[in-house]
């Protein structure tokens, strides 16, 4: 007869998640395509700020030619000169807003705001005089060309990668002017007589907005993006996928991922996803996918005529067969990894795929309002009762809030520097290594027991010569941190005595307090009041238990496990760093509860039994002052007197306490049977 099947856990999805995360580090761009992105989107940006203030400088000297006897508009503020600029902005839009660029992706997009309408003349302007100001921004060459009928200007890179960055030109102005044409109001305003085709305006505001959406709902989605980036390689490889590229692949994945009950890994994301394609969403009778960024009803995936949802719901199908089969990789297009794969040595700068390319700011983005501001608002959702529940938490009210390093914040300001390693000191197991950087002509070095950390401290003197903030400044509350850590510890000790009552009454407080010493012990062990490792001391007194992840919170750099266990149907969670910690934690928490006494009376019952001969040495309570050392006590073999004068069985001057009332009757067949033997 077969064993019977065995439920299958989360983990079979740890093969997909593998060759997922395989498949997207192939398709990811290099580092080298990444700082050729940034770098002419850097580029372009602030020449169109120097195009901006051109513009600017032209407009006011044509208008103070004619009013200069007024005297008060130097007291204006500087915000009603930015309302007259012509060019208000640029934006970044597309894949380079989304961070979904992939290996071999050389078109960029960028959105330009203007005050009014767009015209010819403003177009060629700004395309005139941006190829003067990239000149002088910077030494590489870029050619800048004019499209009148796309409302655009094209820049193209001539070095490798041949990159391609076209500017949206766009006013605000045109959708509301299409808003009041269908309300059925007149318009009083004529416009000019060159200006730009409205559609191709009215496509860029859309993107602006399409990116806007995504940075809001996508971005904070576990494997949303990963998903949204292999989904993006699979329309580029199979042709029957083509028609979703974009927007209807973004909106389908934020909508079958972001209706999960939990957070997914990347295999079990990308297969929801297939299956809610394969279910028959897009088909003409289907529920559509409905436009968030449109304020009539839209449906995302209208341009699709029949046919092209057929094919596209078999192939999803036959997708999702081979998924459930374990043939997840003939979907990828890539040969299937072997069982055990080889562990990869770490690497010096784990890659964050989350955010591609970062903003061109120069200054530190400043930190969001905490929740505790807006608790005087009468608005009491249930999910700001679980932002409230999780900011007070034990584990989160120690930590810091977290800030840019002085590595993060050099990158910021001067993206794309080498770090060289000049030497390589010290013994095997204490190494020193010394790191240089070359900053505007200066070299700095520094040293540290590894690359990281060598990094880190040339980035700080980098900063210091710079006269800018290193990111060290936190670290002044460390102090307060640990004294307050160690009362904690010091207010525990005493709650580890053998004395059954005392710990008892304590048992409650001492969970509270090991909780919110949950910082200062994660510099070691996680151990027991008897000094095991608190699973398995757990595991000893009631075998066969399961621990459950219940959450995973946090980013790629501060992640939060909770851990839970049931026994004797109470729950118990535990949270730490990693699920080892949150597991021991949830075994800590348990045995604080159910077992507040733990082993200590136990190892002494069983120390103390031998020492009373059965109960036939002295007074079974175990008082050593009921009798006396050496008179009474007896030797066995029948001295009745010991015996007699220990209080046995039947003699009614000791009362046998109910744990022990077994060993009367044994006391009793072991006298006889030896009186006898004798």
């Amino acid at each position: 007869m077969p064993p019977p099947l065995r439920h299958r856990s989360m983990r079979i999805f740890m093969n997909d998640d593998r060759h997922v995360m395989a498949k997207h580090s192939a398709v990811y761009p290099t580092q080298e395509e990444l700082e050729g992105v940034q770098n002419m989107v850097s580029h372009t940006e602030r020449a169109l700020k120097a195009v901006s203030d051109w513009l600017d400088e032209q407009e006011k000297v044509v208008k103070s030619e004619p009013d200069e006897t007024e005297s008060d508009k130097e007291s204006e503020p500087k915000v009603s000169e930015q309302a007259t600029r012509s060019l208000r902005g640029v934006m970044r839009v597309g894949l380079v807003a989304k961070g979904l660029l992939l290996k071999g992706d050389l078109d960029l997009e960028l959105v330009l705001l203007c005050k009014d309408k767009p015209t010819i003349t403003l177009l060629k302007n700004v395309a005139d005089n941006l190829a003067v100001q990239l000149k002088t921004i910077t030494e590489d060459k870029y050619e800048v060309t004019q499209v009148i009928r796309e409302a655009t200007i094209v820049i193209k890179s001539t070095k490798e990668p041949p990159l391609t960055l076209t500017i949206n030109m766009t006013s605000p102005l045109v959708r509301e002017e299409v808003e009041k044409q269908a309300a059925g109001e007149t318009l009083s305003v004529n416009d000019p007589p060159d200006v730009l085709d409205r559609q191709k305006c009215l496509t860029a505001l859309a993107s602006l907005r399409h990116a806007k959406w995504f940075q809001a709902r996508a971005n904070g989605l576990r494997s949303c993006v990963i998903v949204i980036r292999i989904l993006r390689d699979l329309c580029s490889r199979v042709p029957t996928w083509a028609p979703l590229h974009g927007w209807p692949i973004e909106l389908l994945c934020e909508k079958a991922i972001g209706t999960g009950n939990r957070p997914m890994g990347a295999g079990e994301a990308l297969r929801r996803v297939l299956e809610c394609l394969a279910s028959g969403i897009l088909m003409a009778d289907g529920a559509g996918i409905c436009d968030p960024c449109e304020k009539d009803l839209t449906d995302a995936i209208g341009h699709l005529d029949l046919q092209q949802r057929e094919d596209l719901t078999q192939s999803a199908q036959h997708a999702l067969r081979l998924s459930a089969f374990g043939q997840l990789h003939k979907v990828l297009g890539m040969d299937p990894l072997p069982s055990k794969m080889p562990r990869k040595p770490r690497s010096e700068t784990p890659i964050d795929y989350t955010v591609q390319i970062p903003p061109s700011t120069t200054y530190a983005p400043p930190m969001k309002r905490p929740i505790e501001e807006e608790e005087g608002g009468e608005d009491k959702s249930p999910n700001k009762k679980k932002k409230k529940l999780q900011k007070k938490s034990p584990d989160e009210k120690s930590e810091l809030p977290q800030a840019m390093n002085a590595l993060m914040r050099l990158n910021q300001l001067k993206p794309g520097l080498q770090y060289k390693l000049l030497s390589q000191t010290g013994p095997v197991h204490v190494p020193v290594f010394t790191m240089a950087v070359e900053v505007d002509s200066k070299s700095f070095e520094a040293s540290g027991p590894s690359k990281r950390t060598a990094k880190l401290h040339v980035a700080v003197k980098v900063l210091q010569d710079m006269g800018l903030p290193t990111g060290v400044e936190l670290k002044t509350a460390e102090p307060v941190k640990t004294e307050v850590a160690t009362a904690i510890v010091e207010v525990v000790k005493p709650c580890i005595t053998p004395i059954a009552m005392d710990t008892a009454a304590t048992g409650a407080d001492s969970v509270e307090a090991t909780d919110g010493a949950e910082s200062a012990r994660q510099q070691g062990p996680i151990l027991t009041k008897h000094g095991k490792n608190p699973v398995m001391e757990l595991n000893e007194k009631r075998r066969g238990l399961k621990y459950e992840l219940i959450s995973e919170t946090g980013g790629s750099h501060d992640k939060r496990f909770v851990m839970e266990v049931e026994i004797d149907e109470q729950k118990f969670q535990g949270t730490g760093s990693n699920k080892k910690v949150a597991k021991a934690y949830a075994a800590l928490a348990a045995l604080d509860k159910l077992f507040p006494e733990g082993s200590v009376t136990e190892a002494a019952k069983k120390k103390k039994l031998p020492m009373h001969g059965f109960g036939m040495m002295g007074d079974p309570t175990g008082d050593p002052a009921a009798t006396p050392r050496g008179r009474g006590r007896g030797r066995g073999r029948g001295r009745g007197r010991g015996f007699n004068n220990g209080g046995s069985y039947g003699q009614g001057k000791t009362e046998w306490p109910p744990r022990f009332a077994f060993l009367g009757n044994y006391a009793v067949f072991w006298f006889f049977t030896c009186y006898f033997l004798h």
